[in-house]
């Protein structure tokens, strides 16, 4: 979810740049390739943000339950992938498709990682949710004697 904030407030920032009377540039094979990547990076936070929303969630452990939601969204994972290869191959033509594979493969990992994080609060937030069923939050910790 905070990506998908990054992004967008990424996106202001450089809207808010532009001066109204200058022309826009014309799409370059890069600029086509980078707005493919993030719309695919969109795709792929969205669906493992929605998976952490709305799957089952009780007798689980977190973690476990946030890896479960990105293996569901292994399809748009592959997408992102090869779109992040894509990209990069623009800007390093010499690369071999398999460098090329390496460093989309990691460019995508810290996605993973910042995905899953986000996806464990929610989880844990949900868990939480369901099994307050008093009504009066969470139970503070004890008073610690200093």
């Amino acid at each position: 979810m905070r990506l998908l904030i990054a992004m967008a407030g990424a996106g202001l920032l450089l809207a808010s740049c532009g001066d109204a009377t200058v022309q826009q540039r014309p799409e370059t094979e890069g600029s086509a390739a980078r707005t493919e990547m993030d719309a695919a990076t969109k795709v792929y936070a969205e669906c493992v943000s929605s998976q952490a929303e709305t799957m089952p969630v009780a007798d689980e452990a977190a973690g476990t339950l946030a890896l479960n939601a990105m293996a569901v969204c292994k399809g748009s994972r592959d997408v992102l992938v090869e779109k992040v290869a894509a990209f990069n191959a623009i800007g390093y033509p010499e690369r071999t498709p398999q460098q090329l594979d390496t460093v989309a493969e990691a460019s995508v990992k810290l996605l993973d990682d910042e995905a899953r994080q986000a996806a464990v609060v929610t989880i844990v937030r949900r868990q939480t949710e369901t099994t307050d069923t008093s009504g009066t939050g969470p139970t503070p910790p004890p008073a610690t004697k200093g």
